[in-house]
């Protein structure tokens, strides 16, 4: 019952917080991609962080690009530029796991150097 109303929370926030959409197709509207960040992380602060971190990077864009860097993770993988947002989610929760342990340290570490 928590986590079902933890879900319908978090749900009801992403809703009600305005979001530039990537794309006008329902399936690349950034909520979706902050949904598959939480079922991967399932921790509630933990997901907060990386929200923060990829608005900075990305605002969710999985078509954004710096340089070289690609996508909402803004990753310098050229893989990046070639999958789809969930994709580039899950690599971007896998890089944070091996570089920094979470993605609140990740956002610290953000915040410091103003890239991660």
């Amino acid at each position: 019952m928590r986590r079902t109303l933890l879900i319908l929370g978090i749900t009801l926030a992403l809703l009600a917080a305005p979001q530039a959409s990537a794309s006008k197709d329902w399936k690349d509207h950034p909520m979706n991609y902050k949904l598959h960040a939480y079922n991967l992380l399932l921790d509630f602060e933990e997901f907060q962080c990386i929200v923060e971190l990829y608005e900075k990077e990305s605002n969710w864009n999985p078509k954004s690009r710096n340089g070289s860097h690609f996508g909402i993770p803004q990753g310098r993988s050229k893989y990046l530029a070639t999958v789809n947002g969930f994709k580039q989610v899950e690599w971007g929760v896998k890089y944070i796991k091996a570089r920094y342990g979470t993605p609140c340290k990740a956002l610290k570490f953000f915040q410091a150097n103003n890239y991660h």
